[in-house]
């Protein structure tokens, strides 16, 4: 009776969904505290370029101090003492920097301590912590049961466990619910941080479809949404054998791309051109888009085009490769729509990169691996409160490291 119970408790009690917010799989929320008596740098181990280390803590992690990182699953990091800026030596043996490494699992609410001298890192995660909380919790239920245990009426003893173990366990519902909240706020905090793995791993993959929806196009072609995320004030979705290399081809024809050159954190060449120019390739396109846009927005009325559509051309550069950084067509505050206000993007991949050159949405969990012809779109506004969202819309376009990207801009106002 006390295992099914202990396993039970296990299952459910202990161990909530806390993943819940962790919008990508893959991505894990790390807590590392320094007991090690020195000041430390955490390094990234990027196993795919010859396992170079990237820092990760530009301040470094002072002795007793605690810092948070956002990583993924089976990502390796290396803790390294901080040398002297006196002797510019560490203390290890032969004034050796004394190191340490560990690797990220698959469970959550990970804690790394650093303890002294990097001789040992302990590191727990929310599947042990449940496992030595239910331990402790069944001992303690179990001894005061048998402590009124009454051979003559045993369903009392019975209810006095349950009801111990009832309480326990609403108070570990009740601590998850506040923590579950300080890690939302946590998560789009750091949400940045992703953008690093995201864009330097060749394994990441693209993220799952959570739905999939038919779509029939103003020219009655039906097509296929793939839904990657879904809630009311931020929608992203993706559409594959959107526009054609005609239609991409006018809209090249009809721009003139300029060196934006780090403006508005955007490394590419953008041009724009009215929706009425390029004959009926560009009317038909951002037609085509702003449909999309609307079969994403249901519930919008009175939703709005631009009267321009743009191109980005990302060149290819190895050695430093630019990017579009983490930025948001919109706003993404929170605050209250104004009539005017942009809610909804699309973007259609003209050409995409053979390497590098993906699309992150950082806070969402949300990386696209775009094939030419494609085509995303994602709202920032909620149809029902009228309300911006609050940071889930934040892209971020990866840098080409190898080939070129092409993108066809269309930004609807409403």
């Amino acid at each position: 009776m006390f295992k099914i119970l202990r396993s039970l408790l296990l299952s459910t009690s202990f161990l909530l969904p806390y993943n819940v917010l962790a919008l990508n799989p893959s991505s894990r929320d790390l807590r590392i505290i320094n007991e090690a008596g020195f000041k430390c740098n955490i390094y990234w181990i990027n196993r795919w370029k010859n396992d170079e280390l990237v820092l990760n803590s530009e301040e470094g992690v002072f002795h007793g101090a605690e810092t948070n990182i956002n990583s993924y699953a089976g990502h390796e990091f290396e803790i390294q003492e901080v040398p002297s800026k006196k002797t510019g030596h560490c203390k290890g043996p032969n004034n050796t920097c004394r190191k340490g490494q560990f690797k990220v699992n698959t469970n959550d609410e990970q804690l790394i301590v650093l303890k002294k001298d990097l001789e040992q890192l302990i590191h727990t995660d929310n599947v042990s912590k449940a496992r030595d909380q239910a331990k402790r919790v069944l001992q303690e239920c179990k001894a005061g049961a048998v402590e009124q245990f009454d051979d003559q009426d045993p369903d009392a003893t019975m209810t006095v466990l349950l009801s111990c173990l009832d309480k326990s366990i609403e108070e570990a519902v009740e601590d998850k619910k506040n923590e579950i909240e300080f890690q939302e706020n946590l998560r789009i905090n750091m949400g940045s941080k992703l953008v690093g793995y995201s864009c330097l791993d060749p394994n990441v993959t693209m993220s799952e479809s959570i739905e999939n929806k038919t779509w029939v196009d103003p020219s009655k072609n039906t097509k296929k949404i793939m839904m990657l995320f879904d809630k009311p004030s931020t929608k992203i979705a993706y559409v594959e054998n959107f526009a054609t290399q005609a239609e991409c081809h006018a809209v090249e024809e009809a721009v003139t791309l300029v060196d934006v050159d780090g403006e508005d954190g955007l490394y590419a060449k953008k041009g724009s051109t009215p929706v009425s120019s390029g004959g009926d390739s560009i009317p038909a396109l951002a037609e085509r888009m702003r449909s999309l846009a609307r079969e994403n927005l249901r519930g919008t009325s009175g939703v709005m085009s631009s009267e321009e559509v743009s191109m980005i051309h990302y060149e290819e550069n190895t050695e430093d490769p630019r990017r579009y950084d983490a930025h948001c067509d919109g706003l993404c505050d929170g605050s209250n729509h104004q009539k005017g206000d942009y809610i909804a993007s699309v973007l259609v991949y003209c050409a995409t990169a053979k390497k590098g050159g993906h699309t992150h949405f950082s806070n969402s969990g949300i990386h696209v691996i775009p094939a030419a012809g494609s085509a995303i779109t994602y709202t920032y506004v909620d149809p029902q409160t009228k309300k911006h969202d609050s940071g889930f819309s934040k892209i971020t376009e990866c840098g080409v490291l190898e080939g070129e990207k092409k993108v066809v801009v269309y930004k609807m106002k409403a």
